[in-house]
């Protein structure tokens, strides 16, 4: 708060750049105001369900006695307020102030400023103050939000105002703000901040220098750096250090560089990036024990970064679809939807149990940088009047960081290419293939560079030595590659007909530590697998289950039985995870009226296999009864199928869509059945041109989800209703007045805690000057 409201004074500080630049001529400067203010209130009324059992709730964070309601983590109840602001003043000689506010309230958040900045700019420099985003190249600043300052300044700009010769630039400022203990969490309602949920305010600083040599090539050279501070943070209240961050503490410091060209004549463009950097060893032990328990536990790798933020806030877990649930644990998992919420609620603990047991520990051993802390890419775009061609590749090490660019896969290349082409002029194809690759050093001091074989120095061509395979082989997480391919055609039949076909592969795989182990206890079924029944005319053996004594044949019981000693079945399993998607949609334009009508359809194999399986020769088991030995074989595997249908019509007052999706999905495992339609319309009248309209909106969802557990079927049903009615009228061309009322329900009748429902009310003003 202190942070803000110094940078809310210092907004008086920028009238002083706005001095007229010097000319040969005493020039009298005049300014041009315009800009935009506006207000909203509203009022939410929350109510969620009653806890109609006997037992107490564990939410996690409270306990809900039976009759009482469960809390409502979703919406903030009450009447809240927002204020915005923007204002631009410009002069004749093209000087600039903007100045950006946008402030809200409510019963959380008493005063929640999320957006302040102040502008200067002229032909020579720009000034910032307050928040603001700085982007560069991918790898090294793709896009970071601070908070605090920024200054450019511009060299030689008679050459070509747009484009001068030199640009020069700093910013510095806080991007993440910290979040103390005990204190409210101002990004989720009714949470506080825990002693394992302390976040630690992380301070950037960064400049680049930017040189425009011609009008066909540029390059950039630059730095940022980033520290965390939680005991002095910079004008705002800090914490003891005796306490479990949610992410360890580090600092980090980067250098990069980027060059763009043009070629033949502009039709070619090319993008070269460079960056070498990496974040220091402080709380690294801890940092690597959060993500050892995600590692073993299998989950994507490229989910790490989330899965740290989530450990601020494990209660998202509960709002979590399934489509995002399977990003995390892939969509080979034989979890069903609920047991994946409860299996992530379940290892976020462990993580955060491990931030306790490793966040004093620091590493003894610390390395200088190596090419591990480098990264790459490049770009290539070829095009003319039909064709366009784009290839891509990137490299990233094992250690490299950046603070500008935070989500950044580590050890990972990737390598594209794109085409465009039209053929005809009814008919344009698009293709596109690109292959990712996660963890691609893997262990020890491989760096794989192009990524086509792991544990070795180049990787350039692809598969692993005999030897490094066999001393890796139970390494918990290995080289995963990441094909996609994607073929579009799309034909314009008739000006008012066009036709899109689209076919898309994904293709994933990778070594993995999984085995099979013997499973010889009766009560797991494995012995009521087919391959064992009774032969007509062969010695048989009984055998007691849960379900009763059985006879199966006993030569094959005595050849499986043989087995005991063995302390595994199969190993070396190569996952191997394929999915098609098919797609057609047909676009046809009536008078006034659009329809589109298509369908989608995916199928999703499993082709692993385990290439040293020699024990199971002359065993023909089941996918089931395999699962019991430790791998279901094509228990991931399913058939997706969705109908998108949407017809907009646009009349002289009124425009409406209307759209329907019905979408099925069976799962090979477990007869698990899902069906899901959602309904949306959204119109807009204009009840009187250009002075009064109506919006109107509904859209609801209803999903259905039914499979056995235990032998018996479960059924499960979610539905979302969202409706909302507005009128703005518009007083004129500067004032204009927004109302609104809508009621937002969330019924779950499987999961009451996560069930409740949202009435509300609002009215806002704006005025443009």
């Amino acid at each position: 708060m202190i942070f803000r409201k110094l940078a809310l004074a210092s907004v008086c500080a920028i009238p002083v750049f706005a001095q007229p630049v010097a000319d040969s001529a005493d020039v009298k400067s005049s300014w041009t105001v315009n800009g935009s203010v506006g207000t909203e209130f509203g009022y939410h009324s929350v109510v969620t369900q009653k806890n109609n059992t006997d037992e107490v709730f564990d939410d996690g964070y409270y306990l809900v006695s039976p009759g009482e309601k469960f809390k409502n983590y979703f919406q903030v109840p009450g009447f809240y307020g927002a204020w915005n602001a923007n204002v631009q003043m410009q002069s004749e000689t093209g000087q600039k102030i903007e100045l950006t506010m946008d402030v809200s309230h409510d019963r959380w958040n008493h005063f929640d400023l999320k957006f302040l900045q102040a502008l200067y700019e002229d032909r020579l420099q720009k000034l910032i103050l307050g928040d603001f985003n700085v982007s560069g190249g991918d790898l090294s600043l793709s896009s970071v939000d601070v908070f605090g300052a920024s200054y450019d300044f511009y060299l030689n700009v008679n050459r070509a105002p747009q484009n001068p010769l030199l640009v020069f630039s700093a910013f510095g400022g806080e991007t993440v703000a910290p979040k103390l203990p005990y204190e409210r969490d101002p990004d989720q309602y009714n949470m506080h901040i825990g002693l394992d949920e302390v976040v630690a305010q992380k301070m950037v600083v960064g400049g680049k220098i930017l040189l425009n040599a011609t009008k066909n090539f540029d390059a950039t050279v630059g730095f940022i750096g980033s520290k965390d501070y939680l005991e002095d943070p910079f004008f705002r209240d800090g914490t003891s250090d005796n306490v479990n961050l949610s992410n360890p503490m580090f600092s980090s410091k980067t250098f990069f560089g980027e060059v763009n060209g043009k070629v033949l004549g502009g039709r070619g463009t090319y993008n070269l990036q460079i960056g070498f950097g990496g974040a220091d060893t402080v709380n690294v032990v801890a940092h690597r024990a959060v993500n050892a328990v995600f590692e073993e536990a299998g989950l994507d790798v490229s989910r790490f970064a989330q899965l740290r933020r989530m450990m601020n806030n494990p209660s998202l877990v509960n709002s979590m679809a399934r489509e995002e649930l399977e990003l995390i644990f892939g969509d080979n998992t034989g979890l069903s939807e609920s047991e994946m919420r409860s299996e992530l609620t379940r290892l976020l603990k462990v993580a955060q149990d491990a931030l306790k047991t490793h966040r004093d520990e620091k590493n003894d051993d610390p390395t200088d940088w190596t090419a591990q802390n480098l990264a790459l890419s490049g770009s290539y775009n070829w095009k003319n009047k039909s064709t366009m061609i784009d290839a891509y590749f990137r490299f990233v090490g094992r250690n490299y960081y950046s603070a500008g660019s935070a989500d950044m896969l580590q050890n990972s290349r990737l390598l594209g290419a794109k085409l465009d082409q039209k053929i005809k002029d009814f008919w344009q194809l698009n293709f596109g293939y690109e292959l990712n690759i996660e963890n691609a050093s893997g262990s020890g001091d491989a760096y794989n560079v192009f990524g086509f074989a792991e544990g070795s120095k180049l990787g350039l061509l692809p598969g692993a030595d005999d030897d490094w395979l066999e001393t890796h082989e139970q390494d918990d997480y290995r080289t995963l590659y990441d094909h996609n391919l994607d073929l579009k055609n799309t034909f314009k039949v008739r000006d008012s007909i066009e036709i899109m076909a689209r076919y898309a592969l994904n293709y994933r795989t990778r070594s993995t530590s999984q085995r099979l182990h013997g499973n010889y206890f009766a009560s797991s079924g494995i012995y009521s697998d087919s391959w064992f029944e009774s032969q007509k005319g062969k010695p048989t053996i009984d055998v007691d289950t849960d379900d009763g004594t059985i006879q199966i044949d006993s030569a094959r019981w005595a050849k499986y039985a043989a087995l005991q000693s063995e302390p595994y079945l199969a190993t070396q399993f190569e996952e191997r995870l394929l999915k098609h998607t098919f797609e057609l949609e047909a676009t046809i334009r009536f008078p006034k009226n659009v329809l589109k009508v298509g369908g989608v359809w995916t199928y999703r194999t499993d082709m692993s296999k385990f290439n040293q399986d020699d024990l199971l020769d002359g065993f023909d088991f089941s996918d089931e009864t395999y699962g019991i030995l430790g791998y279901y074989f094509h228990g991931g595997d399913y058939l997706d199928a969705r109908y998108p249908i949407s017809l907009t019509t646009t009349l002289d007052r009124v425009r409406n869509t209307v759209a329907l999706t019905p979408s099925f999905r069976i799962y090979n495992r477990d007869d698990e059945r899902e069906f899901e339609w959602n309904l949306m319309d959204n119109a807009t009248i204009q009840l009187k041109p250009n002075i009064l309209e109506m919006m109107l909106y509904a859209n609801i969802r209803q999903n259905f989800m039914s499979r056995k557990e235990d032998g018996e079927k479960i059924d499960e049903m979610e539905m979302d209703l969202d409706l909302s009615a507005g009128m703005k009228f518009h007083f004129n061309e500067q004032l204009s007045t927004e109302c609104m009322i809508g009621a937002f329900f969330n019924y779950r009748p499987d999961y009451v805690s996560d069930d409740y429902r949202d009435i509300y009310g609002m009215i806002s003003v704006s005025y443009d000057f």
